[in-house]
């Protein structure tokens, strides 16, 4: 018994992980960049704003006139991690940046396109409007 339910998760586990789909047809629009632009500029000031208070916090900490030693480690070690958190909000201030220049330069726009046919033994062109997203890179 125990081979047989082996044997089937052996076979289940690959014919499981190839099943997977991904859609990778799905145009980035300019929404999905101005979204994705405030979550990372949110992201970024949490992370400043949590700095700059650690930051704080360890010189509160290890400033006080009756701090002992214990103290004095516990506060620099609260203002090396809020310095590093406040840093780390460095690389999401300038990604914000540049996904928002992105939706600035992804445009939809309706124009008119042409198109040769031949109804009757004549070249004719007709005009039809179409739907156009440039997305600059």
């Amino acid at each position: 018994m125990k081979k047989n339910i082996l044997y089937f998760l052996l076979l289940a586990l690959p014919a499981a992980s190839f099943c997977q789909k991904t859609n990778d047809s799905i145009p980035v629009v300019q929404t999905d960049y101005l979204v994705k632009s405030k979550n990372q500029k949110t992201a970024a000031w949490v992370l400043l704003g949590g700095g700059v208070a650690l930051i704080g916090a360890g010189f509160l900490i290890g400033d006080s006139k009756n701090s002992t030693f214990d103290d004095a480690a516990t506060g620099a070690v609260l203002g090396g991690i809020g310095f590093l958190s406040a840093i780390g909000s460095i690389p999401l201030f300038i990604a914000s940046g540049k996904n928002k220049r992105k939706a600035m330069q992804a445009t939809t726009f309706i124009k008119m396109e042409n198109v040769r046919t031949i109804p009757s033994q004549s070249l004719v062109q007709t005009s039809y409007p179409s739907i156009a997203l440039r997305i600059k890179l």
